[in-house]
């Protein structure tokens, strides 16, 4: 079998395999064996069934259909392992494919979809300024709250909404043309009045709001806000109070962290809180370093991602987020109606996300093949657990889902890219915004990066939330 790269281009190959007289006997031979093996025909043997009598009982017909399919999948299969084609499709589109004769050659030609080529920047010289973050008082204050939150009792109001009251209320927003729909919607979310942290000039709308209060106000975004769809854009609030409530924080006495934290003392639950809090900043800066190392290789490394590949991941990504909608019992089709939005529009937003899922894709790919980053048996196992505490799986089930090949190659592909990530961010060499960096070397002076987000820009470890505090916060505001 000979093997031939006729064209190479917008990652796609054309490919042109000759087989000889010979090998396409081969293939005969081989179709024939298997259907005497399989063939019961009375008078005679497995295995001995001869060629007149298997032509008779299937067709000359299928029978060279049945050899022109094995010899376009073995063409396919062996012609990329000696091109040494990357290709990111195992379904080649067969442009000639004649009918194979015994005794004859036989000459197929296939296009395939190839991954495209990939240059890394030289991530290993990157230095990268961040924000300090230290854990404040006022932080502290914050991370307590949060912590006690839990143990918070409210009791319904009759009067109107004050600082330091909770509401519970529905709401949803156009932008200030007031026809299209914004994304920033709720129903019944509890909302506390006048903490620090909420959005700036926010509260002060509901201040005075009774039980079946239904307000309309105009507000102007935060340029930060989380959701960049609504970020830095003024929209028009329509909120319905369904309900005011007075906040009862708990009182935090010795009795109270004993039964509560199984500690013995005030100080001891004091010292809990900061080392937790230091510890959560820490995890934050950790994870947050990952994140701007791997955008910075991202945004520096070659790649050509052609149109085919992200309308590909586009189709993913909204096949992805129909499964979870109708998980929620809801529609594509019912969320595009109530945003006054096309699946054309909606499919344009998501070719950003499509073409950096992508990227790091053939960078985390890249990376674990030039470092030799394999995932051992050890790491699928820590996986599976995780897996199985995380969404409840038995033992069973589990074991189900581990013969299950797409299964597999998920595990090991979120294996890999935590371990590419974490190699990127070890590699890079990150300083403090107030401090001097070490000088680069000369040859790579020109690899430094500026200028660089901050931690303050991106990293939610500023506001002296944790991950999981913050994302709770968030919750109530979107």
């Amino acid at each position: 079998m000979k093997s031939e790269l006729v064209e190479s281009a917008d990652n796609k190959a054309t490919i042109r395999v000759t087989l000889g007289p010979e090998e396409v006997n081969r293939f005969y031979k081989e179709v024939f064996n298997d259907y005497s093996q399989n063939l019961k025909v009375p008078g005679f043997r497995k295995g001995k069934v001869p060629r007149n009598i298997i032509l008779s009982r299937v067709g000359e017909e299928e029978v060279r259909d049945t050899v022109r399919d094995r010899i376009k999948a073995a063409a396919f299969r062996d012609s990329a392992d000696e091109l040494k084609l990357e290709v990111r499709s195992q379904n080649p589109r067969f442009i000639d494919e004649p009918a194979p004769v015994e005794g004859q050659p036989c000459v197929l030609t296939y296009e395939v979809p190839l991954l495209p080529e990939v240059t890394l920047p030289d991530y290993e010289g990157f230095r990268i300024p961040i924000k300090r973050v230290e854990a404040s008082e006022k932080m502290l204050e914050q991370y307590r709250q949060r912590l006690l939150e839990r143990f918070t009792e409210y009791e319904d109001k009759d009067g109107p909404a004050e600082l330091g009251d909770a509401i519970v209320y529905d709401l949803k927003s156009t932008y200030d043309d007031g026809e299209k729909e914004a994304p920033l919607k709720h129903q019944d979310v509890l909302y506390i009045l006048g903490r620090d942290d909420n959005l700036p000039g926010y509260d002060k709308h509901f201040a005075g709001a009774t039980a079946g209060s239904e307000l309309t106000f105009e507000y102007a975004m935060p340029n930060d806000f989380p959701n960049s769809a609504v970020a830095g854009k003024t929209l028009i609030l329509e909120a319905k109070v369904k309900a005011v409530r007075t906040v009862k924080h708990p009182e935090v006495t010795e009795s109270f962290v004993k039964e509560h934290y199984k500690m013995d003392s005030l100080d001891e639950f004091d010292r809990y809180l900061r080392e937790t809090l230091e510890y959560e900043l820490a995890e934050e800066e950790k994870r947050y370093k990952e994140s701007v190392a791997m955008d910075h290789l991202l945004g520096r490394m070659a790649v050509n991602l052609s149109e085919d590949m992200i309308k590909d991941e586009t189709d993913y990504l909204v096949s992805v987020h129909e499964r979870r909608l109708r998980a929620a019992g809801h529609s594509l089709s019912e969320m595009l109606k109530e945003r006054n939005q096309s699946l054309e529009d909606y499919r344009q937003g998501l070719r950003e996300e499509a073409s950096r899922r992508l990227k790091e894709f053939l960078a985390v790919r890249a990376i674990a093949r030039a470092k030799e980053i394999s995932v051992t048996d050890e790491e699928i196992s820590r996986y599976t657990a995780t897996f199985m505490r995380q969404y409840n799986v038995g033992s069973k089930d589990m074991k189900k889902l581990l013969k299950n090949r797409e299964f597999l190659n998920d595990a090991m592909m979120e294996i890999m890219r935590a371990k590419v990530i974490k190699h990127v961010a070890d590699s890079a060499q990150f300083y403090y915004e107030d401090e001097e960096p070490e000088p680069a070397p000369e040859a790579e002076s020109s690899d430094d990066i500026s200028p660089a987000p901050s931690a303050a820009e991106e990293s939610p470890a500023e506001t002296g939330e944790s991950a999981n505090a913050q994302e709770n916060n968030q919750d109530e505001k979107d």
